[in-house]
């Protein structure tokens, strides 16, 4: 029973909108496939998010072959503002999602209509909003990822060459009492000490022998 009354509920927005004319809004979504951004559109379409609405009820209606969904929403919520009552508030909308094909620069795009007769500057508000999650679904495009990480790696490889603009190490100046002869050897740190002399020992001297007295025989 739901279903049959969503479906004439849908049908009398569809004539309303061929009597009175729609408001629509499109977005291409470069960089990404047909697949992908269709995945993204029905499950956006099914689990809507809002900061400041709650959803009372939301039935949706997936056409695969027509890539095409139909939503009828209902939003309410309480408005508290300053120096007045509380108000409740409430929106009912009745959305075509379709899914096309730009041919000029091959990518696809959505066309977001309000399928009921409104204020222009709300459809584009809620297209705005439809989109948003449609984008934060699908995250960023292939090519953009494929970009990050070409930057990640150039960055990486210039962060380890040199820069050219870096001067050269000086050469060390050496003193010149370490100098090295021209004989290629090098020379010693320190000159080599000559080892203590010890000092001269006196010789003794001889010390003349007094002659031997003569003996006299009788």
């Amino acid at each position: 029973m739901r279903l049959s009354l969503t479906s004439i509920a849908l049908s009398s927005a569809a004539l309303a909108c061929a009597v009175a004319g729609c408001t629509s809004r499109s977005q291409v979504f470069e960089g990404y496939s047909q697949d992908q951004v269709w995945s993204a559109m029905i499950a956006a379409a099914q689990s809507p998010e809002y900061d400041d609405w709650k959803i009372a009820e939301n039935e949706t209606f997936v056409d695969e072959d027509g890539r095409r969904v139909e939503v009828y929403r209902v939003l309410r919520r309480l408005l508290v503002t300053p120096y007045a009552d509380p108000r409740k508030e409430s929106e009912e909308w009745r959305l075509q999602l379709v899914l096309a094909h730009d041919m000029d620069i091959d990518a696809p795009v959505v066309d977001f209509t309000a399928r009921q007769i409104t204020v222009p500057a709300h459809v584009w508000r809620e297209a705005d909003r439809y989109f948003g999650q449609v984008r934060t679904l699908l995250g960023p495009p292939e090519a953009t990822k494929a970009n990050k990480a070409t930057n990640a790696t150039n960055a990486t490889n210039a962060a380890e060459v040199p820069d050219a603009g870096e001067k050269a190490a000086e050469p060390t100046a050496i003193p010149a009492d370490s100098a090295i002869p021209s004989g290629g050897e090098s020379a010693p740190a320190t000159a080599p000490q000559e080892p203590p002399q010890e000092p001269p020992q006196e010789q003794p001297q001889e010390q003349p022998q007094e002659p031997l007295p003569e003996s006299h025989h009788m």
